[in-house]
């Protein structure tokens, strides 16, 4: 019988709040999509290095999940606490007939369970699915192939997922067990009847209170905007909570203040349901305010989590270009304080390491010039930046290059060697990012002064192909010198350029690459002290795209998950609203309102009621995104249009779908009722 009772009782719900099964099984879905990824790996073509990430980013994604699973539990808790309200009177009645406190859990305790497990099920079959279309998303941010691409299922996910989302349900099941407990056969009974609890009553307590949150809320921009993201300065902390106060306040508010100044323009006021439809979104909002300050929270960490982790990526695609032109590239810092191997030729001989005679390769040594960037763009700096520029690491003496070597790098790429006077210079830089005043000083000079003596600017635009395929020097500047340069250098390292023949590229790699890890690894060789970086084109790539797929990955998955969670608290208690209004659309009905005038009033309150704490949320992204795009500024000021629309196709997608859903539900819980 109570198994009966039960089984009706998920159908029943099943079609009333459809939203609560769809985010339970999306929340499954997500949960082992992303942590199926350990699986995934044996698809993809990946070097021993990109390997090492994978490994990585799997533990960051368990680690992730394990924060995950407290946001989805929360989230399941609080839908299933608007279930149970919405079914008092029902157990109120179940009382009535003589079933006990514990009998009705026994039913509630076997729901969950079927629920649990229909969710469980379904969510894992879709996961599945998409788990197959997050290995090419793997497989695009680590740059690798997919030739060995199967339909494959995770194991330890599948167990993983059951695991969390069972210790779910079972914490549920207390929930549900406590709440009954507490419950009286009275207040069941008169569940529907009760009013919501209106918490501001005066217009002008309200007014003071939205001017407040407003103030409090452009404080909080301009502290953040003038400090930046620095979690150590006082002012970014208070800037944090006026912000979370602001908006606080702002909701507590904001129904209230806007019925006042709606009041005043009658057109609008009395126009169709607007009395209605205004103050049901009042009672909604009012009643919710805590809510509906962590939801646009919550879609304010998404937007700018989003936009950050894009940018992030951006930033480190856009490093790579002009970066990556040979197949290995080192170079041993010279120490002028009595180091004694200065050459990197010698060491290699030293420790008896040969080239192939298919391994192309060339020696060349960077000096350093006695001018530095800041002088180099003097003319072209404004205060600030010259003040910041001096003050940064990125005020740097001029590295140079001698033509003759310069052309032997060239020629490992088959390029024709160039010829300088002695009085010409070549300028090799992807420098024309920073705040735009190299791209002036290339643009309006056709020499430079080197020790007194000037040079002409031989190339009309810089070179802007790297001297090396490098993880250090991804935004590089080099000055190419006659070889009979008189000025002062001073030598800053010794290095080498290689490529691999196609036929052996494999070996190659893997030699160099060991070789480049055992010289990292010791930095002393027969007593002397020596410094040396090197890296073969997969272990830059590795570095790269391993880095910025680790931060992508994790952002879009606590993204979409606070997406979800927030757009699923939304529906329902935009559902909830629905069943306890049934009397008042009834009402409507009655005095003569059409059902295309009902509908309308529909859709205009979720629409408020959903577009309300997404607006807010957008405001404050603006602001987070202005402060971590400065972050990012140096190496990639275009990376806001690309992730832009990455953003809007995300939102449309899943927050838009909850609010179609919703209004559809809203519609038929209405319609059908007597």
């Amino acid at each position: 019988m109570f198994s009966k009772i039960a089984i009706n009782n998920v159908k029943r719900s099943f079609k009333d709040y459809s939203i609560y099964f769809l985010t339970l099984t999306f929340a499954v879905c997500i949960f082992y999509s992303f942590n199926s990824i350990e699986a995934q790996k044996s698809l993809l073509e990946i070097s021993k290095s990109t390997a090492e990430y994978m490994v990585t980013l799997n533990k960051l994604i368990a680690g992730t999940s394990v924060f995950v699973s407290f946001i989805l539990g929360g989230l399941i808790v609080y839908a299933n606490n608007f279930l149970i309200k919405k079914r008092k009177k029902e157990l109120g009645i179940y009382m009535t007939l003589g079933m006990s406190k514990r009998k009705i859990s026994s039913i509630l305790i076997l729901e969950t369970f079927l629920i649990g497990l229909l969710s469980l099920v379904v969510g894992t079959l879709l996961g599945i699915i998409v788990s197959q279309g997050l290995s090419i998303i793997i497989a695009k941010l680590l740059v690798v192939n997919m030739n060995n691409y199967r339909f494959i299922i995770s194991i330890s996910a599948i167990v993983k997922s059951a695991l969390y989302f069972g210790i779910i349900f079972l914490l549920v099941m207390i929930f549900n067990q406590v709440t009954i407990s507490k419950y009286k056969l009275i207040d069941m009974l008169n569940a529907a009847k009760k009013n919501e609890e209106i918490k501001i009553n005066s217009p002008i307590i309200s007014m003071i209170i939205f001017l407040l949150s407003i103030a409090s809320l452009i404080v909080a921009y301009t502290l953040v905007l003038k400090v930046g993201l620095s979690p150590d300065d006082f002012l970014f902390i208070i800037s944090i909570i006026l912000g979370i106060v602001g908006t606080l306040l702002f909701f507590f508010s904001l129904s209230n203040f806007l019925i006042q100044i709606i009041q005043k323009n009658k057109k609008i006021y009395l126009k169709n349901l607007n009395i209605f439809v205004l103050r049901q979104i009042n009672n909604k909002i009012t009643t919710n305010f805590l809510s509906m300050t962590t939801i646009c929270l919550m879609l304010f960490l998404t937007i700018t989590l989003l936009f950050t982790m894009f940018g992030y990526k951006g930033s480190f695609d856009k490093m790579l270009k002009g970066n990556t032109s040979f197949h290995g590239s080192a170079q041993l810092y010279v120490d002028n304080n009595g180091q004694k191997i200065t050459d990197i030729k010698d060491l290699l001989d030293k420790k008896n390491f040969k080239f192939d005679a298919n391994e192309k390769h060339s020696f060349f040594t960077q000096y350093k010039l006695n001018v530095y960037l800041s002088e180099l763009l003097s003319k072209y700096l404004t205060k600030k930046e010259e003040k910041e520029l001096k003050t940064s690491y990125s005020d740097h003496a001029i590295a140079a290059i001698k033509i003759s070597e310069y052309n032997s790098i060239i020629k490992l790429l088959d390029k024709s060697p160039m010829d300088l006077k002695d009085n010409e210079i070549l300028v090799v830089s992807n420098y024309e990012d920073f705040s735009g005043a190299f791209n002036k000083f290339i643009k309006n000079e056709n020499s430079v002064c080197i020790q007194d003596k000037t040079y002409i600017i031989k190339n009309k635009a810089p070179i802007k192909e790297n001297i090396a395929s490098t993880r250090t020097d991804l935004q590089f500047l080099y000055f190419i010198i006659p070889d009979n340069f008189k000025g002062d250098l001073k030598v800053e390292s010794s290095r080498f350029n290689v490529m691999f023949n196609s036929n052996n590229y494999t070996k190659s790699e893997e030699k160099f690459s060991n070789l480049f890890t055992n010289l990292s690894e010791n930095r002393t060789f027969n007593g002397s002290s020596i410094l040396v970086f090197g890296n073969t084109l997969e272990q830059l790539h590795s570095l790269v795209y391993g880095s910025s797929a680790m931060v992508v990955f994790l952002g879009i998955y606590l993204g979409i998950v606070f997406l979800i969670s927030s757009a699923a608290v939304l529906a329902l208690q935009q559902l909830s609203e629905a069943s306890d209004s049934i009397g008042r659309y009834n009402a409507l009905k009655k005095i003569g309102v059409t059902e295309k005038m009902i509908n309308k009033s529909i859709l205009v309150q979720n629409l408020i009621y959903f577009m309300v704490p997404l607006t807010l949320a957008i405001i404050h992204s603006i602001v987070g995104i202005s402060v971590t795009n400065k972050v990012f500024n140096t190496y990639n000021k275009g990376f806001m249009g690309n992730a832009s629309l990455m953003i809007i196709l995300v939102l449309i997608v899943i927050y838009g779908g909850y609010f179609y859903a919703t209004f559809i539900g809203f519609k038929n819980i209405v319609r059908k009722s007597n």
